[in-house]
């Protein structure tokens, strides 16, 4: 799986910060023109390949282009535990713990006065 950088789910996610006003995951990617996926996992980089595939319960998914220190994050979205889409975060950066799904809220947030997108966590 080839990490890509998708600067239409990056603006999407933006324009929540921008405007301050929550939305939905689904909202979001499905503007972004992410489709037919039912989890979305975030992971801080750096992150070692057999992480993912132990997080996510991929076994033998080879990742290329993982981000490094010139990325805040990484966003993979999963349907049915494949892999459809996996994002380098580049800003704004995202706090998720576990899984978020299509119903998931996406909000406003700060810490440390650095401000971040907080995505409602459906699970581990």
């Amino acid at each position: 799986m080839s990490v890509i950088d998708d600067p239409r789910l990056e603006a999407e996610f933006e324009s929540v910060l921008v405007s301050g006003e929550a939305r939905t995951l689904g909202e979001i990617a499905a503007a972004a023109g992410v489709e037919s996926w039912d989890r979305m996992y975030y992971f801080r980089v750096p992150v070692l390949m057999s992480e993912l595939n132990r997080m996510m319960q991929t076994p033998g998914v080879t990742w290329r282009n993982l981000p490094g220190s010139d990325a805040e994050g990484l966003i993979v979205f999963l349907s049915e535990g494949e892999v459809v889409r996996a994002v380098a975060d580049r800003e704004p950066p995202l706090y998720l713990s576990g899984f978020a799904t299509s119903d998931s809220s996406v909000t406003a947030d700060s810490l440390a006065g650095i401000p971040r997108l907080a995505v409602e966590s459906m699970g581990r």
